[in-house]
């Protein structure tokens, strides 16, 4: 890896340029990766949960609030529009629920919201990697946009920006 390597938590946001590689760690919660394939920036939001019912108290944690975070974050960097794609990851079913218990299906929530986010912005979703019922380590490479997917002994590299 020829670059520094950015951990992003739970509920955070963080951005880099190249060669920066953004690093988390994935079950029910969701990566979003997106990124300006002509400026070489990106960012990385790992959303906790769908939506912000507390009303903005912490905007990185929830994909309706984390998205417009992380696209305002990049435009205010140097980043156009017409040039943002993204990937996402995550959305497992991590825990066996009951049907109706509605956590049972947080990662297909989560996932669906983050849709949703990105459709508003018109930034189009070029590869995804969710669902299942097994976590994922994920690694955004800044230099190409390429986004590296670890998950149950096998890795998978996705490539398209």
């Amino acid at each position: 890896m020829n670059g520094s390597l950015i951990n992003v938590g739970v509920a955070q946001v963080k951005t880099g340029t190249q060669p920066a590689v953004l690093r988390t760690i994935l079950g029910s919660c969701v990566g979003i990766c997106i990124y300006d394939r002509m400026k070489k920036i990106g960012g990385l939001a790992h959303i906790l949960l769908p939506n912000d019912t507390a009303n903005g108290a912490n905007p990185e944690k929830f994909a309706d609030t984390a998205v417009p975070y992380l696209v305002q974050y990049l435009l205010k960097e140097g980043a156009k529009k017409e040039f943002l794609s993204a990937k996402i990851a995550g959305g497992a079913s991590m825990f066996k629920f009951e049907a109706n218990v509605s956590l049972g299906q947080i990662g297909d929530r989560n996932v669906e919201e983050v849709k949703k986010a990105l459709q508003k912005f018109q930034i189009p979703i070029l590869e995804e990697d969710t669902g299942g019922n097994t976590g994922r380590v994920i690694d955004f490479f800044l230099e190409d946009g390429r986004l590296k997917v670890k998950a149950a002994g096998q890795e998978k590299i996705y490539y398209k920006v």
